[in-house]
């Protein structure tokens, strides 16, 4: 990345350009600039935690006395209360918000269809435990593709979080960090007893508790028995191309799933009454999809304007007939140490029908929030030296 600045100009309206050696111009509006002045969020050593309330200034008050480059650093001497402030020129580099620089920050997100995704290689579960490059490996992967395989791990219930625990803090639900996903008989009475993940029917592909307010983020899939008959393959589908395909064959429904939220709820026993809105394809301020919120069982009674109902499920019906076309679906029948790894922001899921007398089914699961992955995400670069990718702005996923 270029530090060297040929010249610096202090433009009529409120902003610095700086001009690069390799000849990139990038501009800086005062206010931003002057901002860093009380920013502890990025850890500046001169700012106390404790600091009194400080409100970003009035833009159309701010000159600057004087400007320089010293030392590798833009310093700028405020008019007014003569407040010096010192910004890094890689780190200005690095932050530049210009769209050409912004944009090429973003993650570029890489779509697959089901036959691409069985040519993806397995990852070797020790290797991911003991190493950090190949760790950074598995989470580029996820960074970009949304899924991971992973094999090679023991067979037992909590080796999950094991690797779980690598991309950050398990999130705790009311079954605990981790859970079993088996087949439960009708004569058993508990939450999940024959539905869903504890059934054998069919599922079709979904994103999991999509009636949170935020949905699970990475899930961990570990292969601990599988049904020696047939049946019981888990799929999955990649949403973000589904979405791509929407957009291109029926704008209409895109541009409507992208702005209207839908209900989505628990209510299937006494112990649910879970109730939350969200979109079904989130996009960010570029239009870029960023997030899949979809589930045929859990979407619920919806309460939009009547104008919007008719509109509203010929919408869902389009974006469902892309999500389940035929050349979408991924499918494995996981075995014992195998584990699928996947954006429950981004990959549906879905289970094929099999006959629970065959034998049983038993996966290991657990999921890290976004913001955990992300977290250590951008720390491994770091410790590694990938300041690049430390920086890539990253997908927030289907929050909205």
């Amino acid at each position: 990345m270029c530090r060297s600045i040929n010249s610096l100009d202090i433009l009529p309206d409120r902003r610095i350009a700086l001009n690069w050696a390799d000849g990139q111009r990038n501009h800086y509006h005062f206010v931003w600039l002057r901002q860093q002045h009380f920013h502890p969020a990025i850890g500046r050593p001169d700012q106390p935690s404790d600091a009194a309330l400080r409100l970003p200034d009035d833009p159309a008050s701010l000159e600057i006395a004087s400007s320089a480059i010293e030392n590798g650093e833009l310093v700028v001497r405020w008019a007014g209360d003569d407040v010096v402030t010192r910004h890094d020129l890689a780190w200005l580099r690095r932050n530049a918000y210009d769209t050409p620089s912004r944009l090429g920050r973003k993650a570029r997100q890489q779509t697959w269809t089901g036959r691409e995704a069985a040519a993806f290689l397995w990852l070797d579960w020790s290797r991911l435990l003991e190493d950090d490059e190949a760790l950074f490996g598995f989470e580029v992967r996820l960074r970009d593709f949304g899924f991971a395989r992973v094999r090679g791990a023991p067979a037992a219930r909590d080796e999950v979080a094991r690797l779980a625990g690598r991309l950050g803090v398990l999130r705790n639900t009311d079954f605990g960090a981790v859970a079993t996903i088996e087949t439960r008989p009708p004569s058993k009475e508990e939450r999940y007893t024959n539905l869903g993940a504890g059934g054998w029917v069919r599922l079709a592909p979904h994103t999991d508790e999509g009636w949170r307010y935020a949905p699970p983020g990475i899930s961990f899939h570990l292969g601990l028995e599988s049904t020696p008959g047939e049946g019981g393959e888990s799929i999955l589908v990649d949403g973000l191309l589904a979405a791509r395909r929407l957009a291109a064959r029926d704008a209409d429904a895109f541009d409507f799933l992208t702005r209207q939220p839908f209900r989505f709820c628990a209510d299937r026993n006494p112990r649910e009454r879970y109730v939350a809105r969200g979109r079904m394809i989130v996009t960010d301020q570029d239009g870029e999809v960023v997030g899949i919120r979809f589930s045929d069982r859990t979407l619920g009674v919806q309460d939009l304007d009547e104008a919007m109902i008719e509109p509203a499920y010929k919408a869902i019906g389009a974006f469902a007939r892309e999500l389940y076309s035929a050349d979408l679906v991924y499918r494995h029948k996981l075995q014992p140490g195998e584990c699928h790894v996947f954006d429950n922001h981004r990959i549906l899921h879905a289970r094929t029908e099999f006959d629970p007398e065959s034998g049983p089914r038993r996966i290991a699961q657990c999921s890290v929030d976004r913001e955990e992955f992300h977290n250590s995400y951008r720390q491994l670069c770091e410790r590694l030296g990938h300041f690049d990718d430390a920086n890539l702005i990253l997908p927030n996923g289907a929050l909205g």
